[in-house]
């Protein structure tokens, strides 16, 4: 009886364990707070955030005691103003759309990485006209945040736009 209470204890904790994920997605713990959207824009706040502190281990940095923004849009100079992208909807469901608004036609590489730095899909986009769009299926990614890098061989430069899953 003894062996059968033991072994069915450690049944259930191997079962737990194995059913345990980790989730890397912003939360916030205040006492009040709201995001609200309409349209393309959107209004994320938080009152009452007491502990500021930031832990870093690996590769993941956990930063306490402001809202943290959706957005990072990072490029290699300040031409990549130039070129006119739009990623939308962000935060995104199932389906995010990049227009292309740039001058001229281009190629480009389209790469989405999680925020370890893993690619999860590569595009290659040739020839891409001004005001077209390319739409990338995010349905199969979990809740979190993801980069979205593009590049360009006619331009040699890199933009890295950051988007939440939702």
């Amino acid at each position: 009886m003894k062996k059968s209470i033991i072994s069915l204890c450690g049944a259930l904790c191997i079962s737990l364990a194995a059913g345990a994920q980790v989730i890397l997605a912003p939360s916030v713990i205040a006492a009040g707070g709201n995001y609200t959207e309409s349209g393309q824009i959107s209004i994320s706040w938080t009152l009452g955030e007491l502990a500021v502190r930031t832990l870093a281990g690996g590769n993941m940095i956990l930063t306490q005691g402001f809202q943290q923004p959706f957005d990072t849009d990072v490029g290699n100079g300040p031409e990549t103003r130039s070129w006119n992208i739009m990623v939308y909807p962000n935060p995104v469901k199932d389906v995010l759309t990049i227009r292309f608004g740039m001058e001229k036609a281009a190629d480009f590489l389209v790469q989405v990485q999680d925020v370890t730095g893993r690619v999860l899909a590569v595009e290659q986009h040739s020839r891409v006209l001004p005001g077209d769009m390319v739409q990338l299926n995010t349905s199969g990614y979990s809740e979190g945040i993801y980069f979205i890098k593009l590049s360009s061989p006619e331009r040699d430069q890199i933009k890295v736009i950051s988007i939440s899953k939702h």
